[in-house]
């Protein structure tokens, strides 16, 4: 499993709706893999989709995201926005000792 951001921004800019998780699960198949959804509003224009996919590779998990985004902005499930970037967020490398084991 692994976790992919998904970053974008309102157009125009305008205000995150607050059932922006609901419509968005609404929107996921089962072809889609999603086994947890997280949304993080970044400020009143920009917000963070946290997809938690099942994926044989970081690869494929990246793309099936960028896919998922696409798919849910088309069909009009997420407010009109820019799809910014996609990605695995990345981890620091040194890590306080109590996260470590």
């Amino acid at each position: 499993m692994y976790l992919v951001h998904a970053r974008l921004r309102t157009v125009p800019p305008a205000e995150v709706p607050g059932d922006l998780r609901q419509a968005v699960r609404a929107g996921l198949r089962p072809a889609d893999r999603v086994e947890h959804l997280a949304v993080h509003p970044q400020s009143a224009e920009d917000f963070t989709l946290g997809f938690f996919l099942l994926s044989d590779s970081l690869e494929e998990a990246e793309r099936r995201a960028a896919h998922v985004c696409r798919r849910l902005l088309t069909a009009r499930a997420l407010p009109d926005a820019r799809l910014l970037g996609v990605g695995v967020p990345l981890v620091p490398l040194s890590l306080p000792e109590h996260l470590r084991s």
